[in-house]
């Protein structure tokens, strides 16, 4: 839910831009498209989605999952990583942004790689389960609902081999987290969340202040969940 890193603003955030990223002409034209409409703040910034290929790139990923589509730019930032037989599961309530994705993956080569699953994220994540794909992802990354970021996380931990990584966008949630005026289940689920990532022994956890504030776990063991 930020189109920019929210520290940087005027000068510092062009300059970033011109420096940091290196979009594919179709991810670029998507992001064009994306920051003409009225929810644009949803966008991935473009630094975070070069961050993000840039890790599933260094862990060469085969298989990721995405929680959280809007328009498409991350599941494409990933997919033009993956290798033509990999696959990125696409999980998202509604179809409403497919208009803007698909046409983008089609020009960005990747539509074989991408599957669209139009549901409730827990729903598709616990199929993936109950289909026997424990332990068969590389790389995932969750910007959808936040409410439900450590049950998809849950999930992640299950689905991803050890020295999988899994991402977690809005870990600042527009600063609201530092603020305790701020209760609402939202904000509220955010703080919870980094308490627990901060403790959570199976991972090793770093937070980075790249966009809204991006968590990122590597998958050190994996126990009995």
């Amino acid at each position: 839910m930020a189109n920019h890193t929210v520290q940087l603003e005027g000068d510092m955030q062009h300059w970033l831009s011109q420096h940091a990223c290196r979009p594919s002409p179709a991810l670029q034209k998507l992001c064009d498209v994306t920051l003409t409409l009225q929810d644009a703040e949803m966008l991935t910034s473009p630094e975070q989605l070069q961050f993000l290929s840039f890790l599933a790139s260094t862990i060469q990923a085969t298989h990721a999952i995405e929680i959280g589509v809007y328009t498409g730019a991350s599941a494409l930032a990933i997919a033009e990583v993956l290798p033509e037989d990999g696959t990125l599961i696409a999980c998202d309530i509604t179809d409403e942004f497919l208009q803007y994705a698909q046409p983008a993956w089609e020009a960005g080569g990747v539509t074989h790689k991408i599957k669209p699953h139009i549901a409730p994220a827990t729903q598709t994540l616990q199929s993936l389960l109950q289909d026997g794909h424990a332990n068969s992802f590389d790389f995932m990354y969750i910007d959808a609902d936040k409410t439900n970021s450590q049950a998809y996380y849950e999930f992640g931990l299950e689905l991803l081999r050890k020295g999988g990584i899994i991402t977690i966008d809005n870990m600042f949630y527009g600063g609201q987290v530092s603020d305790a005026s701020f209760q609402d289940e939202n904000t509220v689920a955010t703080r919870e969340l980094a308490a627990f990532l901060q403790q959570d022994q199976r991972v090793d956890y770093s937070l980075i202040p790249i966009g809204d504030g991006l968590a990122v776990t590597h998958i050190r063991s994996k126990p009995n969940f």
